[in-house]
């Protein structure tokens, strides 16, 4: 009986893996044959390899802080009794307290000699912003703090190579100052209450619904330690940016007494006064031109709001495309590192200066070591003090930390992973931004690459890509204006990064002459002429991290025919040019760029070029100021559209958020990177790079700046890099032949 059965059990499994193979063949000619049938194209070239979970070592050093290490950093710095610290919302101006807590970036050698050779793994350091207004000399001091998650020591930082010590009167705004301007400033309400309602119908205090606020414009003064600022007052609606009027004031506040401060100058209608009550008498006895309320303004208070209106002709009510990723995402997060395709590459948000990517490779191969976010500046013109004085340096206004929710769907797209950031700056508690931060992959709606062949009249081939990139988004909205910035990784390896400007106009009241500073957009306001600039920082690292510079360029010739003798021929051909130095490779507004191409001299493609690879920048930039000019001195970095230096640990970025209220002996001050003239040969490079516009205002722009021809930026894209495209790799390639179908 047993072996009966087994001899049953034999033949029953015998019979099914029979019918299993059967199927398997049934299965393996279908597939061959609806291969055969929709001409799907196999290349053995192609190898799409199995993708495993990248080196995460580069992004730990670099994710920002956690709260849970800002607050163990501060903390820490409380329990430094010498210090004297104050919370913040304790302190006064001549208290110390904590200004800002964020990530510092280890040094560069360590970093990569870590990566290369398992080295020792760099100390995670804080960098700690203290406000030592206690001090009989106040002045703002940098330490750093480490090394996390438990710090034990902690030294000072010296800024940079031209000042040991920080003047006070260069700080940014800060909550204890700001608390204290706004009290004087209440009761300059009170004294000017029946100025502000005649004229205006708004005031101050107890204003129920017309209530005036006033907003502070930078640099404070004419020359170091000068901290004196003008006013702006606005009607309190929603865009209350665009509800100007055109009373400013002038207050000085030096001193870290507050008693001290004082009224240095009214203007008012286009006059000037040097005292409140000098105001108040010449507006008692009717001897100075005077604003009537008519209330006219409060007819339309719908103009400064994004509230539907006007008119627009569209015959249908169905809702726009959407963009939507039938498999999920193509690209993986680990924590703050990406993988997209043959991208990897790390992010963080710096709360002092904004979007840095790090160690950005393809296929494993080491592009950039950091591409970064440096400053924004918008310079104004005007005839009311306030829009004179106007020089904004935003990271003087907490540029990096003004990165609120994103709105998904128009933001971002609403199939883009969010990320929520953290900030620790002028204020007493871990700040927490939700959904701030925005990755998403994109179609972008223009084949990558494509051509359609034919022979004799007759169809050959088409062929194309798909140009699916992948965008890393920031907002940052700093007071009226909002800055988005993208940086997209292309499959064929280029990047591209780029600032779109939107937001509110900075406007002032209209009075005399002013249409000769912008454009009457509204009834009594004023948009200014001004100018956007952005620098970037580009540490690029191709095929190693001694890399050279050179120019590429077309130049005409004019030869005798080889065939035709006597006949002449003008024809261009490529100037290749070395550049030695760090002063020959300093570009300045005006001039004609050539190609700029990065390249190492010690690697070659496959034919024989250096791989390297071009920066184009999409910039309309002018130059601001004349050089040295004043608050220029601050900017220096706005003189070039690029500049390439060689790397230092003293020279990791171009500005500096003291640089705002002292922009006349600035902390940093970036003509010192080029002045020392170094050897750019097969070195580390650095390129800084400025991309920018001038906004000359229009009717348009109310309520706000649409970004359509307000976006600026730059490509990095392979230059002889690759042996050829690389994205001849994609998934997202297609190729279509008569008797075929689309093909992959």
């Amino acid at each position: 009986m047993p072996a009966r059965n087994s001899s049953r059990t034999w033949k029953i499994i015998t019979g099914i893996l029979l019918l299993l193979a059967a199927v398997m063949a049934i299965i393996i000619i279908h597939w061959a044959v609806k291969s055969k049938t929709k001409g799907c194209f196999h290349d053995n070239n192609i190898h799409f390899m199995k993708v495993k979970a990248p080196d995460t070592r580069a992004a730990k050093l670099f994710s920002d802080l956690a709260p849970e290490e800002i607050i163990t950093v501060k903390e820490y710095m409380f329990d430094q009794k010498e210090l004297n610290l104050l919370p913040i919302t304790q302190a006064a101006v001549n208290s110390n307290y904590i200004f800002l807590i964020e990530l510092f970036n280890p040094p560069k050698e360590d970093v990569l000699y870590y990566l290369a050779s398992n080295g020792s793994k760099p100390e995670r350091v804080a960098r700690v912003v203290v406000f030592q207004g206690a001090h009989k000399s106040p002045v703002v001091q940098e330490y750093l703090v480490g090394p996390l998650p438990k710090p034990f020591c902690y030294r000072k930082r010296n800024y940079s190579n031209r000042h040991y010590s920080i003047l006070y009167s260069s700080r940014p705004n800060s909550f204890p100052e700001g608390t204290h301007l706004r009290n004087i400033i209440s009761e300059i309400g009170d004294k000017l209450y029946h100025v502000f309602k005649e004229s205006y119908g708004y005031w101050m205090n107890n204003c129920s619904t017309n209530c005036l606020v006033a907003v502070d414009f930078s640099p404070k003064g004419f020359k170091p330690g000068d901290r004196e600022t003008w006013f702006m007052f606005f009607k309190i609606h929603v865009g209350f940016y665009l509800r100007v009027t055109d009373f400013e004031i002038l207050i000085d506040h030096r001193s870290t007494n507050v008693r001290e401060w004082r009224v240095k100058k009214l203007f008012y209608h286009g006059q000037y006064f040097d005292s409140i009550e000098q105001l108040l008498e010449g507006y008692g006895n009717g001897k100075i031109q005077k604003v009537t309320y008519s209330g006219k303004t409060n007819k339309n208070l719908i103009y400064s709001t994004f509230q539907r209106r006007g008119t627009f002709q569209a015959n249908t009510k169905q809702r726009g495309p959407l963009e939507f990723e039938p498999d999920g995402h193509r690209f993986q997060l680990y924590g703050n590192l990406v993988q997209y395709m043959p991208w990897t590459f790390a992010f963080r948000v710096r709360s002092s200066t904004g979007l840095q990517i790090f160690d950005i490779r393809f296929n494993g191969e080491r592009i950039a070591y950091e591409l970064s976010f440096q400053e924004a500046i918008a310079f104004y013109g005007g005839n009311t003090p306030a829009t004179m004085q106007n020089k904004a340096v935003d990271s003087g206004w907490l540029f990096g930390s003004s990165t609120f929710e994103m709105i998904k769907g128009v933001d971002c797209p609403k199939h883009a992973v969010f990320i929520d950031l953290h900030h620790f700056i002028d204020t007493d508690e871990v700040l927490h931004f939700p959904s701030s931060l925005c990755v998403f992959e994109h179609n972008a709606a223009i084949p990558l690459r494509r051509h359609y062949s034919g022979y004799n009249k007759k169809f050959s081939f088409h062929g194309g890509v798909e140009n699916h990139v992948l965008v890393v988004r920031t907002i940052h909205t700093v007071h009226n204006y909002d800055y988005i910035i993208d940086v997209l990784f292309y499959q064929n390896g280029v990047i591209e990064t780029k600032v779109s400007a939107t937001g509110y106009l900075h406007v002032s009241g209209f009075v005399g002459e002013g249409k000769k500073y912008g454009t009457v957009v509204w009834d009594n306001v004023l948009g200014n002429v001004h100018a956007h600039l952005y620098n970037f920082k580009l540490d690029m690292d191709l095929a190693g991290a001694q890399n050279s510079f050179m120019t590429v360029s077309r130049e005409f010739e004019n030869i005798s025919h080889p065939w035709s003798p006597g006949r002449w021929l003008i024809q261009p051909w490529v100037h290749r040019r070395v550049v030695n130095h760090e002063g020959e490779a300093a570009f300045r507004h005006g001039t004609t760029l050539p190609y700029l191409v990065f390249y190492n001299p010690k690697k070659e493609n496959r034919w024989g070029h250096s791989r390297g690879y071009r920066l184009q920048l999409n910039s309309h930039t002018q130059p601001i100021l004349p050089e040295g000019y004043g608050e220029e001195k601050g900017v220096t970095w706005n003189r070039y559209k690029v500049a390439v230096t060689k790397y230092k640990e003293t020279e990791t970025i171009s500005s500096s958020m003291y640089n705002q209220n002292n922009p006349w002996d600035p902390v940093v001050y970036f003509d010192d990177f080029l002045n020392d003239n170094e050897n750019i040969e097969n070195k580390d490079l650095v390129a800084w790079i400025t991309t920018g516009f001038v906004h000359v205002p229009s009717t348009e722009d109310i309520p706000a700046t649409a970004t359509p021809g307000n976006s600026v930026g730059f490509f990095f894209r392979p230059f002889n890099f690759f042996d050829e495209d690389p994205s001849l790799a994609s998934p997202d390639g297609v190729v279509v032949r008569p008797d075929q179908g689309k093909t992959r």
